[in-house]
């Protein structure tokens, strides 16, 4: 029996989504991405597994001297990373040809924007690119809410416990993403392993933390 998304490789993983049969590497590479797999596919969490190691590999890889700056971003906000991760995720699944250097270049525009706010200077700096401007306003939205939070039911009203992300976090958060996708661009061929392996291990449903704990 055939795979029948490629026709060419036996197809020998019963898929769950499609009601038929997957060669292994159809299942690994389009999981998710091109496959409505239900999060009770016991390929889909093997595969998060295995990913979610490969996560890990690439936080050791990150540069020595600003390691334990980046250590200090994923315990201090990690509410923060994982609303951010979760938007790449979404942005991942509506637009196929998202890369890790789309990425990158979002939140590169976005950092220049906040530097110079630490500075004393209010400037908003944007893209001429149509790929990475909407990432980068989507981005900017989410550090901002965090910036300035409404409080419930964005009343206008901060709640009292409600404590808001300062502007040095905000850069730091952002520098961490930055240095986490431009890991996986050296060993990526696809040029999209950071971005895919945050679509695949968000569930659709709902928004939660992708951060693998070093």
């Amino acid at each position: 029996m055939k795979c029948i998304l490629c026709e060419q490789r036996k197809g020998k993983r019963n898929c769950p989504a499609k009601r038929d049969f997957l060669c292994a590497q159809c299942c690994g590479e389009k999981r998710v991405l091109e496959i409505s797999c239900p999060e009770s596919c016991g390929y889909l969490k093997a595969g998060r597994s295995r990913e979610a190691e490969d996560y890990k590999k690439h936080l050791q890889k990150l540069d020595v001297p600003n390691r334990e700056n980046y250590q200090k971003a994923i315990i201090e906000y990690e509410n923060v990373i994982s609303h951010l991760e979760y938007a790449l995720a979404r942005e991942r699944l509506l637009s196929r040809d998202l890369k890790d250097r789309d990425i990158v270049g979002a939140v590169e525009v976005l950092l220049e924007t906040y530097r110079t706010e630490e500075k004393g200077i209010l400037y908003e700096k944007t893209s001429d690119d149509l790929r990475i401007e909407p990432l980068r306003r989507e981005l900017r939205t989410i550090i901002e809410s965090f910036r300035n939070p409404k409080g419930e039911e964005k009343a206008g009203i901060l709640n009292p416990g409600s404590t808001r992300l300062q502007l040095r976090g905000a850069i730091e958060c952002l520098d961490y993403i930055r240095a986490l996708a431009g890991a996986y661009m050296k060993d990526n061929s696809s040029g999209s392993g950071y971005v895919d392996f945050l679509a695949r291990v968000n569930p659709r449903e709902e928004a939660r933390s992708s951060l693998i704990m070093p």
